[in-house]
């Protein structure tokens, strides 16, 4: 009886505990999780929306409104920087109503001005204005000066943007950016008070801006320099580049042309130095215009050139990017998503098992060790098998590739053979047939009637002659192996007979022999997708357009054809571009389809080169 009694008591000491503590670990975890969200959310923003996820769900369980207004405002910023502007308004809203519940007046305002923000964004002028001045009067009430600067400078931001939101005639946006000039202003005399550097110089940049549509460059100009000469001094080279591209404007305004010129040269050698390339080409454009406006049109269109191939390029190599991008964020979510889960487990259990251990030591120890070592054992053997699914995946993969490269290599020599062998043998024997005819026509006596036959079968055996060496060129040019893709592709564009499309090659950087198997996978991929064009597009024009670089080749097929639906590719039954994919995977490079109907269409390839 005794012995019931104390396991009784101990048993109603111990459940308390266990509930309290339980709930103490999920504050922490919730804790963490945000931490976590935090730190990473500009790195890699899934990974941040997965943590918000799991610390949302901790906070519903346990019913904590702080920290479900902190998931729903890094929630609402997740939303927001993926332009999902209605899924962000909601989020923020939810916290909101929370922070008013809680009086919390400082959260109240900043949730105010990131629905200010969303609005703004999303060219909504009155909600807009209705939200930003909400966080304005907050900030008002609890004298923060910083934010009250900050909101002013918002609130300019809108009036200046105003032309964007709706309708507005000459003298409306005068007064839009009078307004805006009053507002940043206000924030300008009071950052100078507080001596907030950093944030009075982006006002500079606003006012510059709203100088610049004034056609006031003079002032525009002022501004920007005490921009930059402050951002020297902190040696803030991103900061100094962000307004030296505006400045480059201005110069071009004041018709300065050299030194705007100069600034845009100075944004591409940044840019170039630090790999940052996100906008370049607006810059390339920039400085085409300045060229222009100087009289300069030779370099005026060798920029406009450089605009538009790397406005071009940016397009299609960001769309294969996000596609390699998926499948790794993919892969690094699965994994992050099974070290959090594991070690969420692992913690919650460590504290289960020195709370059983303080209260129940003997009783608990032994089934603790027991079940942590039977589930250690099962994750290692779950963690076992996934790693040689992986490798058995890994490994039928590159016996695809393997056998994909027989069968190109054996179509290819055996191309090579049969060209060979048409040229050497059959065409050998042709010549030699034209040879004796015309030599039997000189050393006998024909009719009138007989000549006209004779000389048919001699311009018949010259058609067949002619036939034979396409047939074998086509097979394998001569040109290919010998002189390269360039020459190769110039020899087939020039040698198509149509007088209804005209057919262009352009080629651009290293002029490099590259691996023959990429030399002839091109070749091929050209010949099937100008035929194709010539065949079905009805086009005027097809480009060919080649890049060679140290490290990659870029090929792109356009036609201004009738164009497509990419979605029909999925059902077609034509063998072309399985082929053409076949080729392009052999070899680990990138096939991306581009059209629309009526809008002609576009095919672009690139493959890695070995250095």
């Amino acid at each position: 009886m005794k012995l019931i009694r104390l396991y009784n008591i101990i048993l109603f000491l111990f459940i308390p505990l266990y509930c309290i503590a339980q709930q103490g670990s999920d504050t922490i975890a919730i804790i963490k999780l945000l931490e976590k969200a935090k730190n990473v959310r500009f790195l890699n923003p899934d990974s941040s929306f997965y943590y918000t996820t799991q610390a949302e769900k901790l906070s519903h369980k346990h019913g904590h409104p702080k920290f479900l207004s902190e998931v729903y405002l890094l929630k609402g910023d997740y939303f927001k920087n993926r332009e999902e502007y209605d899924k962000a308004t909601e989020q923020y809203i939810k916290a909101l109503k929370i922070e008013d519940e809680l009086k919390n007046l400082s959260k109240i305002a900043l949730l105010n001005d990131r629905l200010g923000t969303v609005y703004y964004t999303i060219e909504k002028f009155n909600k807009s204005m209705a939200y930003y001045k909400a966080a304005l009067d907050i900030y008002l009430q609890l004298k923060d000066s910083l934010y009250i600067a900050m909101a002013y400078s918002h609130i300019g931001n809108l009036h200046s943007s105003r032309e964007f939101c709706e309708y507005r005639t000459v003298p409306q946006k005068r007064i839009d950016f009078n307004t805006a000039i009053e507002y940043y202003k206000k924030s300008e005399d009071i950052l100078n008070k507080i001596d907030a550097k950093s944030e009075l110089c982006k006002t500079y940049q606003n006012l510059a801006s709203v100088y610049n549509k004034f056609q006031m460059p003079e002032k525009a100009l002022d501004y920007l320099l005490k921009a930059i000469d402050y951002f020297r001094s902190q040696n803030d080279s991103v900061s100094i580049i962000d307004a030296t591209y505006p400045l480059g404007m201005t110069y071009r305004r004041l018709k300065q042309y050299d030194k705007s010129i100069a600034c845009f040269k100075q944004c591409i050698a940044f840019g170039k130095a630090h790999n940052y390339n996100e906008g370049i080409q607006f810059v390339y454009e920039a400085m085409a215009q300045t060229y222009e406006d100087a009289g300069d049109f030779r370099s005026s269109l060798y920029l406009y050139k450089t605009y538009m191939y790397i406005r071009d390029s940016t397009y299609s190599v960001e769309k294969s990017k996000h596609i390699f991008d998926l499948e790794a964020k993919y892969q690094s979510e699965k994994k992050e998503n099974q070290i959090l889960k594991l070690t969420v487990e692992k913690e919650r259990k460590q504290r289960t098992v020195y709370i059983l251990i303080g209260v129940l030591i003997i009783l608990g120890l032994g089934g603790a060790f027991f079940l942590h070592t039977t589930r250690s054992r099962a994750i290692i053997a779950e963690q076992n098998n996934k790693i040689s699914e992986q490798k058995i995946k890994a490994m039928e993969k590159e016996r695809q590739l393997i056998a994909a490269h027989a069968v190109l290599h054996g179509e290819e020599t055996e191309r090579t053979r049969l060209a060979r062998d048409l040229h050497d043998g059959l065409g050998g024997l042709l010549s030699g047939l034209k040879l004796s005819l015309n030599n039997i026509k000189g050393n006998i006596f024909l009719t009138e009637n007989n000549v006209d036959h004779f000389n048919k079968a001699l311009g018949l055996l010259d058609i067949s002659m002619k036939e034979l060496r396409r047939v074998a060129h086509n097979m394998m040019p001569e040109a290919l192996s010998k002189f390269g893709l360039k020459e190769a592709l110039h020899d087939f564009c020039s040698g198509i007979d149509s007088s209804k499309t005209e057919v262009k090659v352009r080629f651009y950087g290293e002029e490099n022999r590259i691996d023959q198997k990429i030399e002839i996978s091109l070749y091929r991929i050209v010949q099937e997708l100008v035929n194709n064009a010539l065949k079905h597009a009805e086009a005027t024009e097809i480009v060919v357009l080649i890049v060679q670089e140290e490290h990659r080749i870029h090929l792109t097929v356009q036609d201004n054809g009738r164009g497509f639906d990419p979605e029909v590719l999925k059902t077609s039954k034509g063998a072309g571009l399985p082929n053409i994919r076949s080729r392009i995977e052999s070899l680990n490079g990138m096939l991306d389809i581009y059209s629309k109907p009526d809008k002609g269409t576009e095919v672009s390839v690139e493959f890695k080169l070995l250095s």
